[in-house]
């Protein structure tokens, strides 16, 4: 993120706004300028003077001591406005144009395409049907509605309805403003996580992909400007919200949307790990293990969707991995010359699968070999990401 852009954010009296000097510091470490806003109840849960310290700026509030036309003043300032913790309360308010503090006052004077909710609320709360309405109608307006986590709530219950995590309403933020980094405009297609052959109902033939990897460069060419679509398949890891998320589970379904996405891509990151082989025949009922007797699966093989790529590439620029379980770089630089790739990451199973570090060797076309030390896998897609840009 390049430039002083200047988030606004909007806090509201859930427990969740204790996370939110976090999210200012995040903000301001990637260049941004921050204000915040807080209802009355806000500050049961976040002190005004840790907010003040951590934005720089003073904490706007029901106050006389500002001007009635602060919130004018504070929307013509701001690039987004995002609230976060928003309770239902507030998103119910905001949806019906109740503006009856300056936090909603100013919901109505900032522009809906600039303007983004984290819900945080109750299971039951979010999956009511009144807040699925109020959430439609602040969709239909053009609002973002980021989606909430699942886990363990505030009341010792579990389920959806948690705020997204700090970090990835960061990701967020930077997806939606202005870019200007040296993939700007450009349309990013990546596959990711594993994919799943079906034996028969119950069992499936797979692999320790987590897709970290995947996650890790979405979340690296969002911060380089760059449009991103993620086909992914059943992975464990949190993909950023700023990308476009399409799921799928068999290397069929992958092969599918990749093909289809891969039009109007200009950059073509083969990241997931797919299934080579897949069961000749799916059983339509679960095998039993009756009397303990052996079975015989036969397999056959999956497309390559890779290959299938390398064949209608044009002028994309074309990017695969290749996992290995032995040294040495011959077979990646076959693998990548066969696939007519543009480039190709080498990585070792045992350094790298479902870890957060891995160690890589980019492969260049162009005949180059550059090694890497371990690192963690964010740092690793950012690597990736600046040398497909430094080609470009």
């Amino acid at each position: 993120m390049q430039g002083k852009v200047r988030i606004l954010i909007g806090i509201t009296g859930g427990i969740a706004a204790y996370k939110v000097p976090q999210l200012i510091r995040l903000l301001k470490k990637n260049g941004a300028e921050v204000k915040a806003v807080c209802t009355p109840c806000a500050l049961r849960f976040v002190g005004d003077e840790t907010l003040r310290t951590v934005s720089g700026h003073p904490l706007y509030r029901d106050d006389v001591s500002f001007h009635d036309i602060e919130h004018i003043r504070l929307a013509e300032w701001t690039d987004l406005f995002i609230i976060c913790p928003a309770t239902a309360n507030t998103i119910a308010k905001i949806a019906h144009g109740i503006a009856d503090n300056l936090l909603t006052t100013l919901a109505l004077s900032v522009p809906p395409e600039k303007m983004a909710v984290a819900p945080a609320m109750n299971t039951v709360m979010w999956e009511n049907r009144v807040t699925k309405e109020n959430i439609a109608a602040l969709e239909k307006r053009g609002v973002t509605v980021l989606p909430v986590g699942e886990g363990e709530l505030a009341c010792s219950a579990s389920g959806p309805g948690r705020m997204l995590e700090v970090e990835e309403i960061v990701d967020f933020v930077m997806s939606r403003l202005p870019a200007e980094g040296a993939l700007s405009g450009k349309r990013v297609l990546i596959s990711s996580g594993p994919t799943e052959e079906p034996i028969d109902p119950v069992r499936v033939i797979s692999n320790r992909s987590s897709g970290k990897m995947g996650a890790a460069l979405a979340r690296a060419a969002l911060m380089q400007g760059a449009k991103v679509t993620v086909v992914s398949g059943p992975a464990r890891a949190a993909l950023p919200p700023g990308a476009r998320i399409i799921k799928v589970r068999t290397a069929g379904q992958m092969r599918d949307a990749m093909r289809k996405e891969f039009r109007s891509a200009d950059i073509c990151i083969m990241a997931a790990a797919v299934s080579d082989f897949k069961p000749a025949q799916t059983r339509a009922s679960k095998i039993r293990r009756d009397g303990g007797g052996k079975i015989s699966l036969a397999l056959e093989a999956n497309p390559d969707i890779l290959a299938e790529l390398g064949k209608r590439k044009g002028n994309k620029f074309l990017v695969g991995f290749a996992l290995e379980t032995s040294a040495g770089n011959e077979q990646a630089e076959r693998k990548m010359n066969d696939k007519k790739c543009d480039m190709m990451i080498v990585n070792r199973a045992g350094e790298s699968l479902d870890r957060d570090s891995t160690k890589i060797t980019i492969l260049d076309a162009g005949g180059s070999a550059e090694p890497f030390p371990a690192m963690d896998k964010t740092q690793a897609g950012e690597l990736i990401m600046q040398r497909i840009a430094a080609r470009l």
